[in-house]
């Protein structure tokens, strides 16, 4: 490495202590197998039992050592014990201690462990990474080994190495997978560690796209989720996952970065998807719906199935309704937008069949952020009839970055008696145009005078805010599966 970071969290001190106490437990835990086992043989279990346990202590756990070697001079986890409980007052004996213990039983990788710890404080690091490399290699799937070795390497500056066994340990399937995952993210806010992941992140382990979830939903710094996604997306790096790019998303749309959400969006798209991009992604409904980002979003209706489906008179695939006797309000069809501010023409086809309700549906754009507010509508729709088509104008005032289109029931203050039916939809389309018709502006205008409600988004009975899919969904809608929310 050209440059050696500062060792972290106390350099190799601490590093020696880490190894000290995690050696503890393990090692009182090993001692205690021991002595039930050796002391039951003799019938004298209670003697020891209460010294066994592994909260008792350093003292008790050396104590219980001693008492195991006067039965058997050779005992291995006995000899480790008091390696570890001689460590700081005779580091010889220490040393010497571990080293029979090794000898005795050499698939045991504790010994190694502290016998490392113990060169590193004798300054011989040479010495010491042979040994952390010897002890991870008899237990290449042990994280109570892995871990410590990879903070010995953090404490040497060599967070290459670390990265290495902590991956292993994480794979392992450790149980402090989360601490580890808090110490990468604290790696990452330095230019040491940030340098350090670029080469992890050109072929991700297993456990990437979990830490890279959890990275992006937790409240950290934007900046280091844009750092990891920007890893990911170097040349010569493995593709991005479909729940990296949704979690990336999800996370630019909470901050309020609609633009940067939009082209993270576009950039996951396979090529047969950008051929259906527009103002309007998707608007034949020729490809199934993922309900990721800026796609149609399908939320479940209690008495309503929505899904593709071949209609005479369309062309390819349409978007199919299909109302049984529904009571309640129906807004569950939407595509996020991202529209520059300006004149819009809305416009597509549908067909409606004996499709009955007292305020029929129309086609909304709407702002959603910062305000949610109503910026055209459609006629209603409802009744039976072939093939026809719609549009009307809506106008994107400035401040207005974030917005959709959904489809909802026309009348927002009043349930219907019953909706029951079918609507197919094809060819939706938005173009911008120079500005709103004279007659489309005077009809806005009035109807928001004339029912001031009418142009702000309901709010005690339309959807939750718009949200992403799990990452099972994301693989569904991949394979061809039509996703409901």
């Amino acid at each position: 490495m050209n440059s050696v970071p500062p060792r972290p969290r106390g350099g190799r001190d601490a590093a020696v202590l880490r190894l000290r106490g995690l050696g503890w437990r393990i090692a009182l835990t090993l001692i205690g197998l021991v002595l039930a086992w050796r002391i039951g043989a003799v019938g004298v279990v209670q003697l020891y039992s209460e010294r066994l346990l592994p909260e008792a202590g350093q003292q008790d756990a050396a104590d219980a050592a001693r008492q195991v070697l006067n039965w058997q001079a050779e005992q291995p986890e006995a000899l480790y014990v008091l390696a570890l409980d001689q460590m700081e007052r005779t580091p010889e004996n220490a040393r010497a201690l571990a080293a029979r213990a090794y000898g005795l039983n050499p698939t045991r990788a504790w010994p190694l462990v502290l016998l490392a710890a113990l060169e590193e404080s004798a300054g011989d690091e040479v010495r010491a990474e042979q040994l952390a490399t010897l002890a991870a290699a008899l237990t290449p799937v042990n994280p109570d080994v892995l871990e410590p070795v990879a903070e010995y390497w953090e404490s040497r500056g060599r967070l290459d190495e670390a990265l290495r066994y902590w991956s292993r340990a994480v794979e392992a399937g450790s149980p402090r997978t989360s601490a580890v995952f808090r110490r990468f993210r604290e790696l990452l806010m330095t230019p040491e560690g940030l340098a350090a992941f670029r080469s992890l992140a050109q072929r991700p382990p297993a456990w990437w796209e979990g830490f890279f979830v959890e990275t992006a939903d937790r409240a950290t710094d934007l900046a280091l989720v844009q750092a990891l996604y920007d890893l990911r997306r170097a040349p010569g790096a493995a593709p991005v996952s479909a729940q990296e790019h949704l979690s990336f998303v999800s996370r630019l749309l909470r901050e309020g970065d609609f633009g940067a959400a939009y082209r993270a969006w576009v950039d996951s798209l396979l090529p047969v998807q950008r051929e259906q991009l527009g103002l309007l992604y998707n608007g034949g409904f020729e490809l199934p719906t993922t309900g990721v980002g800026f796609d149609w979003h399908l939320v479940k209706h209690e008495h309503a199935t929505i899904d593709r489906a071949p209609q005479e008179g369309a062309r390819g695939q349409s978007l199919r309704i299909v109302f049984r006797f529904s009571r309640s309000r129906f807004e569950n069809l939407y595509q996020p937008l991202h529209l520059a501010p300006g004149a819009y023409r809305v416009s597509g086809r549908y067909r409606s069949d004996k499709l009955y309700s007292d305020s029929g549906l129309r086609w909304l754009l709407n702002c959603r952020s910062p305000e949610p507010l109503v910026l055209g509508e459609s006629r209603r729709i409802l009744g039976n009839e072939d093939w026809d088509s719609f549009s009307f104008e809506a106008e994107v005032p400035a401040g207005c970055p974030y917005q959709e289109l959904r489809l909802a029931s026309a009348d927002a203050r009043r349930m219907d008696g019953a909706t029951d039916g079918t609507l197919w939809f094809d060819d939706l389309y938005i173009e911008s145009i120079a500005e709103l018709s004279p007659l489309e502006r005077a009809r806005l205008d009035a109807r928001r005078a004339d029912e001031p409600d009418r142009g702000q988004v309901s709010t005690g009975t339309e959807p939750a805010p718009i949200t992403e899919p799990s990452a099972q969904q994301v693989l569904d809608a991949a394979s061809g599966t039509s996703v409901q929310d």
